[in-house]
C-alpha cells in the first residue's frame, strides 16, 4: 500500500482545525475520514439526500448541499464557524459539456466571503498544464486547453486573486488507489493516444495525506502539484497493469504527443513530506 510520510511540528499536530469539506466523493470522504481520525471538526456534504444519514452515522456532520451555476440547494449554515474549506467538486464535463464549472464557483466564492471563510484549499488538475514537454513545475505555462482544464485554470486564477481570503491550489496527478484504477476501463480498449507520454499518478492515501499536511501548515496562497514521483511510459504502464490485473491489455498508436513530467518538488521541500513509494504497480 502507497504511503507518505510526513514531517511536522509538535505544535502543529496538536492543533485542531474546523474542516469542512464540500463533496463527499471518492477523494473527500477519504480526507473527511483521515482528519477525523486526527482529532479535527470536519463537516462534509453530499448533493443526494440518501448519503447524508449513511455519513451522519459514521460520525460526521453532514449537510445535503447542492450547487448549480445560479443556485445553492440546501442549508447553507454549513459555511458557519469553519476555518479551513476544502473543495473537492469536479468540473463534471464529460457527462454534461455545456456546465459551467466557474459559474458554480461563483456561488461558493461569494459564501466563503459572505461568511469570512479565511482559507480555502481547492483539488484542481495536472491537466491545466496541457502538452508539453521536459520538467513541469507550478511556474510552467498552464496550457491545457480542453473545456475542462479551461475552466479549471478560471477557477484557480479567481480564487488566487481573491483579496477576501487566502486560497492553496493542489493540482492533483491522476487519482488511483481503493475500487479505483484506470486499467479496469481501458483495458481491450484500442488505439490508445500517446503510448511514450509518461503517467502522471497519485495514489488516494498520498493526496489525502499532503491536503492535510496542508490544511495543518498553512502557508497562506501557493500552488503545489502532488504527483507521485513514478513516471513509466502509458504503454509500459498499462501492459503491466493489464497482467497484473488478468485483463486483456489495452492497444496503443505508434506515435503521438509526449508530454513531460510533473514534479511534485515544492511538496516535498516547502512541505517537508517525503513519499515512500517505489512504484503504483498496485491495483489498490
Amino acid at each position: 500500500m502507497t504511503n507518505i510520510i510526513l514531517k511536522s511540528s509538535n505544535k502543529n499536530r496538536d492543533t485542531m482545525n474546523k474542516i469542512g469539506i464540500l463533496g463527499s466523493g471518492w477523494l473527500g470522504s477519504a480526507l473527511a475520514e483521515k482528519a477525523k481520525k486526527k482529532g479535527h471538526v470536519v463537516r462534509v456534504t453530499t448533493t443526494t439526500k440518501r448519503k447524508v444519514n449513511a455519513l451522519q452515522n459514521k460520525g460526521f456532520h453532514s449537510q445535503f448541499l447542492r450547487f448549480t451555476e445560479s443556485t445553492i440547494e440546501g442549508e447553507p449554515d454549513f459555511f458557519e464557524d469553519i476555518d479551513t474549506m476544502v473543495i473537492t467538486i469536479p468540473p463534471g464535463l464529460r457527462k454534461n459539456p455545456q456546465y459551467n464549472y466557474v459559474d458554480l464557483f461563483e456561488q461558493i466564492i461569494e459564501k466563503a466571503e459572505f461568511f469570512k471563510i479565511q482559507r480555502v484549499l481547492f483539488t484542481s488538475s495536472t491537466s491545466v498544464y496541457g502538452f508539453q514537454e521536459g520538467v513541469i513545475t507550478e511556474l510552467s505555462n498552464l496550457l491545457g486547453d480542453t473545456p475542462s482544464a479551461q475552466q479549471i485554470i478560471n477557477v484557480e486564477q479567481n480564487l488566487l486573486k481573491n483579496k477576501n481570503f487566502e486560497s492553496c491550489i493542489v493540482r492533483l496527478g491522476g487519482l488511483m488507489g481503493p475500487n479505483r484504477h484506470p486499467i479496469f476501463t481501458l483495458s481491450g480498449k484500442k488505439n490508445l493516444p500517446n503510448p511514450y507520454s509518461p503517467i502522471n499518478f497519485i495514489h488516494q492515501q498520498d493526496a489525502v495525506a499532503i491536503l492535510l499536511k496542508i490544511v495543518e501548515n498553512w502557508k497562506g496562497n501557493q500552488t503545489y502539484n502532488a504527483v507521485t514521483p513514478f513516471h513509466p511510459t502509458r504503454k509500459e504502464y498499462y501492459t503491466q497493469m493489464a497482467k497484473m490485473a488478468g485483463l486483456s491489455p489495452p492497444k496503443f498508436e505508434e506515435t503521438g504527443m509526449i508530454r513531460g513530467i510533473i514534479s511534485s518538488k515544492k511538496v516535498l521541500f516547502e512541505l517537508n513530506c517525503q513519499f515512500m513509494v517505489k512504484n503504483l504497480l498496485i491495483l489498490n
